[in-house]
């Protein structure tokens, strides 16, 4: 071990100056440690300080004591005392004594740094030679003893929580303010850092960093800041940067709420167990948990608030073998009777701030004998404990847990009266508290328990107005006692029934064992589903999918097993895509009923829904299931209603949505409301058209329908605008049908006429038939005055479709267009070459006006 030193103070002139200075250096230490030490290791005298103390006074200054981290990582561990007058005879001078620590090294034999507070080791001069050697030891100081510390934490009871809190606040966060100890003595602050050092997790002590005193507290860059009254008060109101605790005046009684851990430590100190803290240190569980210490506090005796109580019991659930059997039958003792506390805790000494426990060496713990034994525990006797009114129902919820865990391995007279008290509390704590089995029980108690907790048993099952978990935990509570219940079981089915539906995730454990339990209320249940699936078949589907609700019966529940079929076959509940087989489906749903949907038509309905759910059915699987089932089942279970939605949700485009309107026009022609009738006549006219069977005067009869049909889901239209768009385009038949299109002036039907002509196959047949284009010329040039809805389409088809098809076209192709113009009339020739020159197209436009207005009779439309 080596340990650089530094020597600093004021000193007469020589080589390196006069004034404060280093007077004494290990050889080696580099520059940048030096001026980083410099800024650490000054001294001001108090403020109330006498200008000239004398040998009494001076030694009644505060001691600067200090550890504190470098930016190389590496620490400095300093003691700096005031001296009075300098060489010159001026007052103010004060001698730093300091030791440099590499970093990730550590004092010898892995001491604290707190346990070098007014060690032997450190010099109130600078010693002869000026170059003093490397430390090789620093003995530990005399002046912390266990009984004084344990004294002084007693004396500090009221702030040791806060000042616990905010210490593990700083190891979680490296952000967390600082800590600032208000004491008149720096000796105290000193006192202050062992208890830090004790209760801390022994790999954050060697980074928790200090100074017993200092005048300047918003300078000092430590964890923990040391001050006396005078200097605090600077320090309000920067709780971010700062916490301070004054431990010259009472506490705040509206501090912040210390954390379950440094209320668990603090009692700890104050009991003189310091033993558990190295023995906590080395049991599982996450830093600053409370369940590890207080299991330990609880097995030693200390008395520890319900929450303590709580985090114990949990914590020996998780780690039942980290304890001894001794030890966890004391743990057990002392939680099954609330507030009773061992009568003499005994504890091993241990000087935990200086010799580091190593690995084996323990003064408690499993495998190990401690120097004395733990309090063992009395046995108790086998009787119904009470509840106590003021025990919070977590903690006795983590009884029943820790019952449950290892109850089974408990000495009867241990175990018995916990077990009956959690029988108690399963019947009177408002909260859920789970009960052990019924062997954990004597005869004789469980009669006792029946006659005792009988009246207010039914009572509970009976109670309506508290949801069903308490009453089914009644109920299997009943069960194990003995107590008969069975006419209270169909009204509690019915509320279990509507509970579950509202939330599946109430189905449990718990439950499934009440069924397992109570078969007559498993029965009544699933008859309770079956009538609700009649109403609300998804509800009970989604509740089937979560729950493992065994559906075995010898009743029919035909609804009931379609939800069942839908929830758990492997191709049901699928994703709504459309990629299932969903008419397979319906028919598995039908056969998993057992009954025939033509003895009951309503399961028909009830099948439709569970297998399309709120989609409805393609027009295609909606013309197999029309095909299928009849129209005659589907008039009498009211499902037609399903396939009119199919055929208006259409896919545009698909031609199984306008078959469908045809079949269903047939097929329902006395059910179909007026506006929906309108709409399939829509699609059954989009058909007529599509198989050329479409009488002339397709606009007129369209937008006819249209108006019938408001208001129209838009599918039919964009599916029936498409087909007419596209048969005006191409084959637009003997009527005068693009004239009754710009009269109509429908935004809709002009703006689908526009997206047909921008289609590739009319983009394709422009570039290879002249005659083609020749007749698109003469149709998009048609009333270039009508403005309204043809007007805003009129350009773009002209420029954006038109022109750019010519501009493709050869000079052979172009000719032809010509000549196809030609043969409808030479003027339609001479507008094209007019309106194909660059630079023309607006005067075009006037010419176009006024050939209008001199023939206004005329059609402006033409054949392709």
């Amino acid at each position: 071990m080596s340990l650089g030193q530094l020597h600093y103070t004021s000193a007469p002139p020589g080589p390196d100056g006069s004034g404060f200075r280093f007077t004494a250096l290990t050889p080696g230490l580099p520059q940048s440690v030096l001026r980083e030490a410099e800024q650490l290791i000054g001294y001001e005298p108090p403020r109330n300080a006498p200008a000239r103390p004398s040998a009494d006074e001076l030694d009644a200054f505060p001691r600067a004591f200090s550890y504190s981290e470098l930016s190389d990582g590496s620490r400095l561990l300093a003691r700096t005392v005031y001296t009075g007058a300098d060489y010159s005879g001026r007052w103010g001078n004060f001698h730093a004594h300091a030791v440099h620590l590499a970093p990730g090294q550590q004092l010898p034999d892995g001491a604290l740094p707190v346990s070098a507070w007014e060690s032997p080791g450190w010099a109130t001069a600078t010693p002869e030679g000026g170059a003093p050697p490397p430390l090789s030891v620093l003995p530990p100081s005399s002046g912390l003893d266990r009984d004084g510390l344990i004294a002084f934490a007693a004396s500090r009871a009221p702030w040791l929580a806060a000042v616990f809190t905010d210490l593990q606040h700083q190891t979680e966060d490296e952000t967390a303010p600082q800590i600032v100890l208000v004491e008149r003595d720096s000796a105290d602050v000193a006192r202050w850092v062992v208890l830090a050092s004790t209760v801390l997790p022994r790999r954050a002590v060697h980074r928790l960093t200090f100074t017993t005193y200092t005048r300047r507290p918003h300078l000092a860059g430590q964890r923990i800041i040391g001050v006396l009254p005078d200097d605090a008060h600077g320090l309000a109101g920067s709780g971010r940067r700062h916490r301070v605790h004054d431990c010259t005046v009472p506490p705040s009684p509206d501090g912040p709420e210390p954390t379950p851990w440094a209320v668990a430590a603090a009692r700890i100190w104050s009991a003189g167990a310091l033993e558990l803290f190295q023995y906590a240190d080395r049991l599982p569980g996450e830093p600053f948990t409370a369940g590890p210490l207080s299991a330990l506090a609880l097995c030693a005796g200390i008395d520890l608030p319900s929450p303590h109580r709580t985090a114990a019991a949990r914590w020996a659930c998780e780690h039942p073998s980290e304890l001894s059997q001794e030890e966890l039958e004391g743990l057990v003792q002392t939680l099954a009777e609330p507030g009773h506390t061992l009568a003499e805790p005994r504890h091993t000494p241990v000087e935990p701030w200086h010799t580091p426990t190593e690995p084996g060496q323990t003064s408690a713990g499993p495998g190990h004998t401690p120097t004395e034994p733990w309090p063992t525990p009395t046995a108790p006797q086998p009787d119904v404990a009470p509840v106590p009114a003021s025990t919070p129902p977590a903690e006795t919820a983590a009884l029943a847990e820790l019952f449950a865990r290892v109850g089974a391995g408990l000495r009867p007279e241990i175990a018995a009266p916990l077990a009956a008290r959690l029988f108690t509390a399963a019947v009177r704590s408002a909260e859920p508290v789970r009960p052990p089995d019924r062997g954990a029980l004597t005869d004789e108690v469980a009669r006792r328990l029946a006659a005792e907790l009988g009246p207010e048993l039914r009572v509970g099952i009976a109670d309506a107005g508290g949801g069903t978990g308490r009453p089914l935990r009644l109920l299997r509570v009943a069960g194990s006692l003995g107590v008969d219940c069975a006419d209270l079981v169909p009204p509690l089915a019915h509320r279990l029934a509507s509970a579950l539906l509202a939330d599946p995730s109430r189905y449990g454990g718990e439950l499934d064992g009440t069924l397992a339990d109570r078969p007559d209320l498993r029965s009544a249940l699933l008859r309770e589903l079956d009538t609700a699936a009649g109403a609300a078949p998804a509800s009970v589907t989604v509740l089937l999918e979560r729950a493992p609700l065994r559906l075995e019966s010898r009743e029919a529940l035909p609804y009931l097993r379609m939800c069942g079929w839908i929830a758990r076959s492997p191709s049901g509940g699928g994703d709504g895509t459309g990629a299932r087989d969903r008419t397979g489906e319906l028919r598995a749903v039908l056969g998993a009923a057992g009954v025939s949907v033509v003895a009951r038509p309503p399961l028909l309905r009830i099948a439709f829904r569970l297998v399309w759910g709120a989609a409805s059915p393609t027009p295609e699987e909606a013309r197999y299931v029309l095909a299928e089932q009849g129209a005659d089942l589907h008039r009498t279970a009211e499902t037609w209603p399903f396939l009119v939605t199919a055929a208006l949700n259409g896919r545009p485009g698909d031609p199984h949505t306008d078959e469908l309107a045809h079949e269903l026009l047939t097929a329902f022609p006395d059910r179909l409301p007026p506006r929906d009738r309108a709409a399939l006549l829509l699609l059954e006219f989009a058909r007529d058209l599509r198989a050329g069977g479409a009488e002339p005067g397709w606009v007129d009869r369209v937008l006819g329908l249209r108006r019938a049909a408001e208001p129209v889901n838009p599918p039919v239209l964009e599916h029936v605008f498409a087909r007419l768009a596209r048969q005006l385009l191409h084959d637009p038949g003997p009527g005068r049908e693009l004239d009754d299109l710009i009269r109509g002036n429908d935004a809709d039907l002009c703006a689908a006429y526009e997206q047909a002509a921008r289609e590739d196959s009319v983009r394709d047949r422009l570039g290879r038939d002249p005659h083609y284009l020749a007749a698109r010329f003469v149709d998009w040039n048609a009333h270039p005055q009508a403005g309204g809805a043809w007007g805003k389409v009129r350009g773009p088809l002209l420029d954006g479709v038109l022109r750019p098809a010519v501009r493709a076209l050869g000079a052979q192709k172009l000719a032809a267009v010509e000549a196809a113009l030609t043969e409808r009339g030479s003027r339609y020739a001479d507008d094209f070459r007019a309106w194909n020159r660059p630079g023309a197209l607006s005067r075009l436009g006037l010419r176009f006006g006024s050939r209008d207005s001199r023939t206004p009779g005329r059609r402006r439309g033409g054949d392709s």
